[in-house]
């Protein structure tokens, strides 16, 4: 679990009573959001830090992460809370993918050199072997082997 900032022990108000309505300037927020984990608390609580304030200018003044539980407290500027909303599935998904893709290349760089030249050799006979083992013997496949082979 991850904790940043300060929690205000003010009246807060759930964001999602208010979704069609705008946010009050200087009033303290509180949003709930169910995941399915997070991976990266610290980049979780960066992205979401800088996107909401670089997007709606709200300044989130403390953050919860646990196992699957985001919890943010924010202050709100003008802003349309369905808009906020919104957002808020679409930066998570691409924190998501961002993640996945992250460890795509760890697993991929951790694979040897030799071992990507050895799967390049094997695909390659497995595509060229037959039709480069036909030109080289002369015409010599297997209808013409099978002949010899039974003495017709």
């Amino acid at each position: 679990m991850l904790e940043v900032g300060k929690l205000v022990g003010t009246r807060l108000v759930e964001a999602p009573r208010e979704v069609l309505t705008e946010s009050v300037p200087g009033k303290a927020y509180h949003i709930t959001i169910e995941t399915k984990g997070v991976i990266d608390e610290q980049q979780v609580v960066d992205t979401l830090t800088t996107e909401l304030y670089t997007r709606f200018k709200a300044k989130v003044i403390w953050m919860r992460i646990a196992d699957d539980i985001i919890d943010i407290q924010l202050i709100g500027s003008p802003f349309v809370w369905g808009a906020l909303l919104a957002f808020l599935p679409t930066i998570l998904a691409m924190l998501g993918i961002v993640v996945v893709l992250i460890s795509l290349y760890s697993v991929l760089a951790a694979i040897p050199g030799w071992a990507w030249g050895l799967l390049v050799v094997g695909v390659g006979m497995i595509l060229l072997g037959p039709k480069l083992a036909e030109s080289v013997s002369g015409g010599f496949g297997r209808e013409k082997a099978y002949k010899v082979i039974r003495g017709i």
